[in-house]
C-alpha cells in the first residue's frame, strides 16, 4: 500500500529588508549546479526558472493556470494602464537548496511545513517531487502571487494577518472564487472554539511559521481567512490594503473601513467575528480536526472511529499488504457501510484496492468522491493522476 505522510501546507510572507538585500539569485545559486543549467520559460506577465529537469513537467501548466488567474486579479488589484514587469516564480529541487536561498533555516521549513515563499519580490516553491503525493501548487502559486499583488500597492503597513488572509481568499483563482475551508480545518477551528483557545489580533502580527507548532500555525491561517472574510464585507479587503498604504497606518486603515477603535476591534474579532463563524453542521467536521502527528493517517484517522468500521479497516489493511487486494476492497466497502463518516484515508485505501483488483472505474469514482469533499488532498490527486497514466 501506498503510504502518505502530509506536510502542513502553510505559506510564509517575509519582510525582512536586511534580510532580502542579501538573497542569491535563483542563477548565480545554481550556476555551478550537478543538476545542469538553470531553465527559463516565459508566457504573457510570467517567468518560471528551475533547474532539475523533472521540475520541467508542472511549467505549462502552472503558466497557463497563473495567466488565467491574473485576468480576474489584475483589474481588482491594480489600477488600469499601469506598467508591468514579469513576475518571477522559482522551483527549488529540494529543501536544502530553498533554505539555503531563502535564508529560512531547515528547522523552520520541517517544523511549520513551509511549502513556498514570496521575497523581494520573486515567487519561490518548492518541488512538489518533495512530497510524496506532491501538493496544490496552483494554488499555492497563486496564494503567493496575491502576496506579491499586495506588496505592489504597498511594501509596508500590512500585518501578517491580513495579507494571509488576503492571500487565502484569493487563492483558488481562477476557479474556485469564495474559498472556504476543508473539513479537517473546521476541525481544528472547532476544537479550538471548544477549548476557548484563540489567537488575538496582536499574536496574528507575529510571523505564522513562528508559532509554536504547526497546529497553532494552521489555526493562525483559519483565523486570518475568517477575520479578512468579515472585513472584507465592511469596505473591501483589498481596498482596506489600499487604505492602509494611503495612510500609512494599519489601524487608522482599520478604523476608516470598521469604525472601530483598536480596543473595540481586538474585542470584536475575539468575542464576535471568531464566536459566530458558522461552522458547517456535518459529521466529518466532528471527527476529523487536522492531525499533525505525522504519523500513518489510515491509523491516526481510525482512532476516531467506531469498533466495527475500525476493526473493518483494519483486516482491509492487513489484506492489502498481503497482496489480497479485491478481499482488501471487500472488507473496506463493509467500512465504509458501517459508519456514517469515512476518513479520507480510508478512501485512498479502496481506490487503492479496487486499482489493483482491476476496478480502474470504481478506483475513479472513489477518488472523484474524496477529492469533491477534500479538493486539496495531495495524495487522492496523485492516486487519481496515476491512474491517468496506466
Amino acid at each position: 500500500m501506498i503510504r502518505f505522510f502530509f506536510t502542513s501546507l502553510l505559506f510564509l510572507i517575509a519582510v525582512d529588508k536586511p534580510l532580502l538585500a542579501d538573497l542569491p539569485s535563483f542563477d548565480d545559486f545554481f550556476k555551478t549546479s550537478q543538476l545542469g543549467k538553470v531553465q527559463t520559460k516565459e508566457k504573457g506577465h510570467f517567468a518560471v526558472s528551475w533547474v532539475h529537469p523533472r521540475d520541467e513537467i508542472i511549467v505549462d501548466a502552472l503558466l497557463e493556470h497563473l495567466e488565467l488567474a491574473d485576468k480576474d486579479l489584475d483589474p481588482i488589484f491594480r489600477s488600469a494602464g499601469g506598467v508591468r514587469k514579469k513576475t518571477p516564480i522559482e522551483i527549488y529541487p529540494d529543501l536544502k537548496s530553498f533554505s539555503a536561498v531563502s535564508g529560512l533555516s531547515m528547522a523552520r521549513f520541517k517544523a511549520t511545513g513551509t511549502i513556498a515563499l514570496t521575497l523581494g519580490q520573486r515567487l519561490m516553491i518548492l518541488s512538489p517531487r518533495n512530497l510524496a503525493g506532491g501538493y496544490p501548487w496552483g494554488i499555492t502559486v497563486v496564494h503567493e502571487y496575491t502576496h506579491y499583488l499586495i506588496r505592489e500597492i504597498t511594501l509596508d503597513y500590512i500585518p501578517i494577518w491580513l495579507h494571509e488572509g488576503v492571500a487565502q481568499m484569493y487563492q483558488g483563482y481562477p476557479y474556485i472564487k469564495n474559498w472556504d475551508f476543508e473539513p479537517s480545518q473546521w476541525g481544528l477551528f472547532k476544537k479550538a472554539k471548544q477549548k476557548k483557545k484563540w489567537l488575538n489580533l496582536e499574536t496574528l502580527k507575529e510571523p505564522f511559521p513562528y508559532r509554536k507548532d504547526p497546529e497553532e500555525a494552521e489555526l493562525a491561517y483559519i483565523e486570518a481567512l475568517i477575520f479578512v472574510k468579515w472585513l472584507d464585507q465592511q469596505c473591501g479587503a483589498v481596498n482596506l490594503v489600499r487604505f492602509a498604504g494611503e495612510l500609512q497606518s494599519t489601524e487608522k486603515a482599520l478604523s476608516k473601513c470598521t469604525h472601530l477603535s483598536e480596543t473595540e476591534l481586538q474585542k470584536k474579532f475575539l468575542n464576535d467575528v471568531l464566536l459566530n463563524a458558522k461552522i458547517p453542521d456535518r459529521t466529518d467536521v466532528q471527527f476529523f480536526a487536522r492531525d499533525f502527528s505525522g504519523k500513518d493517517p489510515l491509523e491516526t484517522e481510525g482512532r476516531k472511529m467506531d469498533k466495527i468500521s475500525k476493526n473493518y479497516a483494519v483486516l482491509s489493511d492487513q489484506e492489502f499488504k498481503q497482496g489480497r487486494f479485491k478481499a482488501s476492497a471487500i472488507e473496506m466497502e463493509k467500512a465504509f457501510h458501517s459508519t456514517p463518516v469515512v476518513p479520507p484515508s480510508w478512501s485512498r485505501q479502496l481506490a487503492s484496492a479496487y486499482q489493483k483488483s482491476g476496478k480502474p472505474e470504481k478506483a475513479r469514482a472513489t477518488l472523484e468522491t474524496l477529492l469533491h469533499d477534500y479538493p486539496r488532498d495531495a495524495a487522492g490527486w496523485y492516486l487519481l493522476a496515476e491512474l491517468g497514466i496506466k
